[in-house]
Parts: C-alpha cells; sequence; structure tokens
C-alpha cells in the first residue's frame, strides 16, 4: 500500500466518523489537564496524589517548622528554612506515637467547636 493509498483512506475514515478528533483514556486526560497548567504534570506528582496532605497550620506553627527545618539542613538558596517532608514526618510520627500511647486527650476548644489533642495530665 502506498503513502498516497493510505492518506485516502484515512480521509475516508475521517468523512464517516471514525476518527476521532481528540483521544481518549488517561494519555488524552493527561494532555488535556496539562493544556490549562503552567508546567506538565510530572508522573511523580501522579505517583503522591494518594500520600498527599493539606492541613492548614497557624503561622506561627509554620515558622517554627521552617526554623527546625533549618537547624536539620534544609536551607533554601535565601538562607530560609524549607519545610521538608521528611523532618515533618518524623515530627508527625512523635506525636501519633504519643497518641497511640495515650498522653494526649481530646478536648474541646470554644471558637467555632473543634476536637484538638493537648498531651494527657499526670494527675
Amino acid at each position: 500500500m502506498s503513502e498516497r493509498q493510505l492518506s485516502e483512506e484515512w480521509a475516508d475514515l475521517q468523512e464517516e466518523g471514525e476518527i476521532r478528533e481528540e483521544g481518549v483514556g488517561r494519555t488524552a486526560e493527561r494532555a488535556a489537564r496539562d493544556k490549562v497548567r503552567k508546567r506538565p504534570r510530572m508522573p511523580a506528582e501522579d505517583r503522591r496524589v494518594g500520600r498527599k496532605i493539606a492541613p492548614t497550620l497557624s503561622p506561627t506553627l509554620v515558622q517554627r517548622l521552617r526554623t527546625i527545618c533549618r537547624k536539620e539542613g534544609y536551607i533554601s538558596k535565601d538562607g530560609e528554612g524549607v519545610i521538608a517532608s521528611p523532618v515533618i514526618e518524623d515530627l508527625l510520627w512523635v506525636g501519633v506515637e504519643a497518641y497511640d500511647r495515650g498522653e494526649l486527650v481530646s478536648e474541646e476548644v470554644v471558637t467555632v467547636i473543634q476536637r484538638r489533642l493537648r498531651r494527657k495530665r499526670e494527675d
């Protein structure tokens, strides 16, 4: 089959509506998503989605975390501390283990009713 014949057959299929204008499936979904982004989404981002959390923290805590990360060697080009996942994970594990040992108890805080954790008092 020559290139010319292939082109004619392809054009016939397009006219009959047998050829889709846009692709389907995950690749087509990624391409459509990437059109609206400044940078294409990297495969590592797709892998992390299920593990990523995004809590809203107080500005004081964020600054404290930056200070801790800076002391641990996570420093930006301008010398500021950069919040690093490994450090945050280690700190969270300490909190989770304290919770598991019963060192944290639930208490109501009156602003908007929320449940917060604090260390269990040794009475």
